[in-house]
């Protein structure tokens, strides 16, 4: 049985490591998340994968030497299974359009990396909002 006590708003260590348990049991580890997008990224064809990650490295005027490595080649995978090629790219297209994660912000740095666009539907979906409305016709 779980015990609700409460350390101002933080759980105690014991809850926490309760709750990793459970999750253990419930087929919900740490890395539930991590294993969702490896098979969602295996069903997708690595040339698609390898479109858009040359893609992200045109838009955003990368090294040629950027390499590909597992993480970028699951986050691309699992979001080209999840949402297509061509959102992907409208997404990437969209981080490019934005002047706080091109850099120009209070921090002069940029926020561009395919991980961060391609992380999860908030981030693809606020990405591709931001490639529609500059590519909208004037209000009129």
């Amino acid at each position: 049985m779980r015990t609700m006590s409460k350390i101002g708003n933080r759980e105690t260590v014991v809850e926490r490591l309760f709750a990793v348990e459970e999750n253990k049991k419930l087929g919900k580890g740490k890395h539930a998340t991590t294993k969702s997008k490896l098979q969602r990224a295996a069903k997708v064809s690595p040339l698609a994968i390898e479109e858009v990650f040359n893609h992200w490295k045109t838009v955003m005027n990368k090294r040629p030497t950027v390499v590909l490595d597992e993480l970028r080649r699951q986050n691309i995978g699992a979001a080209i299974h999840d949402y297509g090629i061509q959102a992907c790219k409208q997404a990437i297209e969209g981080c490019s359009m934005s002047d706080f994660h091109m850099g120009r912000n209070k921090q002069n740095k940029r926020y561009d990396n395919i991980e961060l666009i391609l992380r999860d539907s908030v981030h693809i979906e606020k990405f591709i909002d931001i490639y529609e409305q500059h590519n909208k016709g004037p209000k009129w």
